[in-house]
């Protein structure tokens, strides 16, 4: 196959169209570019005015109670493995403590107590109710302690643990 003169020409002017445009000769278009919103901005970012719920005070009774719902949430989940870590030096044997746990459906929470002061330490009071198969109830008491700002205790000395659970009827 033979080509001809005139061919070869408009072959090259095509591959030299194919090459990478001189920047000047760029136009400017109007076409819209998507708005990236920088970090932190956005329909669903914070702003330094929105509400932040206040950090529960870790000395506080709401912190005592925070510690028991945990607790009690673990229960109702059946997950006795993580709330038996739960609970401090005066817990059960573990069998004996899954033995006491395992014949309720639900555990609710009431309200506790005032916080009461002794020999360095603060306990505090915190009831629960538990509700099995046939109608079985049960109603114990978790008993919290932590350590006060004494010299020499530790910061995990100074935060609520379970302490113990004292069953009544």
């Amino acid at each position: 196959m033979r080509i001809k003169g005139p061919s070869i020409g408009i072959v090259l002017l095509v591959l030299a169209g194919c090459g990478h445009a001189d920047e000047r000769d760029t136009q400017p278009t109007n076409e819209a570019q998507p708005v990236v919103p920088a970090p932190g901005t956005g329909p669903n970012a914070r702003t330094p005015l929105a509400p932040v719920e206040p950090a529960i005070d870790p000395k506080s009774t709401d912190a005592a109670e925070e510690l028991v719902r945990g607790f009690a949430r673990l229960l109702n989940q059946r997950k006795f493995d993580e709330a038996f870590m739960l609970v401090g030096a005066g817990a059960p044997p573990r069998t004996d403590f899954d033995r006491q746990f395992a014949g309720y459906t639900h555990v609710s929470q009431g309200a506790a107590g005032d916080q009461e002061g002794a020999a360095g330490s603060i306990y505090v009071s915190v009831p629960l109710s538990f509700s099995g198969t046939g109608g079985r109830k049960r109603h114990a008491i978790v008993i919290l302690r932590r350590v006060n700002d004494v010299p020499g205790s530790t910061e995990a000395q100074r935060r609520w643990h379970i302490e113990r659970i004292d069953w009544g009827t």
